[in-house]
């Protein structure tokens, strides 16, 4: 076990103050959550943590982090790499290597570890992920978000690091992987390894993360303490601020002004479960809680029509095969799936990112293969999974200035229409930031901002939510719910069954490249055959709705 303090640590990047005065101690066996609003630096603190921000060019950093009463400022990489693992919010930016066997070996090369050993510690590491066995030998550019993820946790976890600082570790895996990468930390945890997690699908990591550290915008420290008792004192507070809560304390909130007595904070479903509360008073106060009530929108008109879709990336060997689907123009449909299974594929495939190798495309009653790109992309804005994709400029402003410059409006008025995209999605103070040195949120707000500049009447996004903080997250559906509403149609890929039963009119499940379920939303949630086959779980809205049927507990 070993001692870290942090004493009086600020951090400027480019001259913007992201941290400031954080002092507090903690030792390498403990298991600690982190919460802020996006951009309040939770991503830094980990970075300064492992000596990183310290050695940024456009950095100042003051104040300084101890390990056992030594200076992180006199300390060896290596010596820090013994004592603290990290996985980057964006797992691409640390991989060193080509493929998964030997990203993890990278990692044990330098700590030295014999050749010998290391066959047997990266197939324990890679399984302790469950990352599969059929892509050990696969480029990593052609992982998808979520294997990329187990990857990274899976080369911190071979380094065998005292405590683990994982930043957003279960942002891009579907409800399985979640699952098994918290069943991971979990075991890791019990054989005393640290954990220092930013997350905030919060409620499989509560029953073991006992400390909650939670940050301001402005860099300071909010509170420290244990997390049942800083959700009731600091409930109402982080509601303002737009801090995740787990969905329990959310409903428990709704709750209590309702009338009912608590004897406890609940921090999860099955706490929530053990209180007993009357099914009508549940339905109230999840009315109160999305006033918004999701409308259907979609019409007869056919707007995407796919055919007997596949595509491949390496001949013969397709990503997905015989895929047919209708998404009617008004439609707020949603893609899910697991990691791996051709989601995000598909969605390249519907503009010609990626060709098709048999089928067809029809948008708008026209085959996209006979299309020029340019009358694609007037039809339809993508947001990709990763928004550092589809940055091209060196300013914020310039970002969203390029998609508008598309326009046909005066000079004036582009001003006005960018400084209006800035103030609607919180940017207006980065706007002279590089897109590429925002916090992930931050980055993904602006990724949005700019494909919602024109005037497509269809909006694919992949992953909308990534990385916000509940208020941006909440505020981005409520503005995507407002333009389906007007006649756009939506198509959400997305990991969050909770945002999909709030949202969404029609969902299709993606199983190993085959579309295994297309239909409402509501069905999806009574087809449990297909639920347990595609490793999904019940909204949380469901769980708690169902408790008298039993459906929760064979998800639990």
């Amino acid at each position: 076990m070993t001692q870290i303090k942090v004493e009086k640590l600020s951090v400027e990047i480019n001259s913007r103050l992201v941290l400031k005065d954080l002092t507090f101690e903690f030792c390498t066996n403990e298991r600690i959550l982190i919460l802020g609003e996006s951009g309040c630096g939770k991503s830094t603190l980990l970075l300064s943590l492992m000596g990183l921000t310290q050695r940024f060019e456009n950095a100042q950093v003051t104040g300084d982090v101890f390990i056992d009463n030594r200076s992180l400022r006199k300390m060896k990489p290596y010596e820090v790499s013994k004592i603290l693992g990290m996985v980057f919010q964006n797992p691409e930016s640390q991989f060193c290597s080509l493929y998964p066997e030997d990203e993890v070996a990278f990692g044990l090369e330098n700590l030295c570890v014999a050749a010998s050993l290391m066959d047997d510690i990266i197939h324990k590491s890679l399984e302790a992920v469950d990352f599969p066995k059929e892509k050990y030998k696969n480029p990593i550019n052609e992982l998808s978000g979520g294997e990329q993820q187990r990857l990274a946790l899976a080369s911190i976890f071979a380094q065998e690091a005292e405590l683990f600082l994982l930043d957003e570790p279960t942002a891009n895996l579907d409800p399985l992987g979640r699952r098994q990468v918290v069943t991971a930390a979990k075991a890791s945890a019990a054989k005393g390894k640290g954990l220092l997690v930013v997350e905030h699908n919060l409620e499989p990591w509560l029953p073991f993360l006992n400390r909650l550290i939670i940050l301001k915008n402005d860099g300071t420290m909010l509170c420290d303490g244990k997390p049942r008792e800083l959700f009731e004192v600091y409930g109402e507070e982080l509601r303002q601020r737009g801090i995740w809560r787990p969905q329990a304390v959310r409903l428990y909130e709704q709750l209590r002004k309702l009338g009912h007595k608590f004897t406890q904070v609940p921090l999860n479903c099955s706490e929530l479960r053990a209180e007993n509360i009357s099914k009508t008073l549940l339905a109230e106060a999840f009315k109160s809680l999305n006033p918004n009530i999701k409308q259907d929108n979609s019409s007869a008109k056919i707007i995407i029509d796919i055919k007997a879709l596949a595509a491949e990336y390496e001949k013969n060997k397709p990503i997905f095969r015989n895929v047919n689907l209708e998404i009617a123009a008004g439609d707020f449909f949603a893609l899910v799936g697991s990691n791996g299974s051709g989601k995000s594929t598909l969605a390249k495939t519907l503009i010609r990112l990626i060709d098709p190798a048999y089928g067809t495309v029809n948008i708008h009653n026209k085959n996209i293969m006979q299309m020029k790109l340019r009358d694609i992309y007037t039809a339809v804005g993508y947001v990709f999974q990763n928004p550092e994709h589809q940055f091209i400029e060196d300013t914020v402003w310039s970002e969203i200035g390029y998609s508008v410059d598309q326009l046909d409006i005066d000079e004036i008025s582009k001003k006005q229409y960018v400084s209006s995209m800035l103030e609607e999605f919180e940017l207006e103070a980065l706007k002279k930031s590089n897109p590429f040195s925002l916090s992930g949120g931050q980055k993904r707000r602006l990724s949005v901002a700019t494909m919602l500049v024109g005037k497509q009447k269809i909006l694919i996004l992949d992953e909308p939510t990534f990385g916000q903080d509940e208020k941006n997250a909440y505020k981005l559906m409520d503005k995507l719910a407002e333009l389906n509403k007007q006649g756009i149609t939506i198509f959400m890929i997305t990991h969050d069954l909770d945002l999909v039963e709030e949202y969404t009119n029609k969902t299709a499940v993606m199983d190993n490249g085959a579309i295994v379920f297309n239909g409402k939303t509501s069905d999806l949630w009574n087809s449990q055959a297909i639920i347990k086959q595609s490793g999904l779980e019940l909204p949380f809205k469901i769980k708690v709705m169902a408790k008298d049927e039993g459906i929760y507990a064979k998800y639990e």
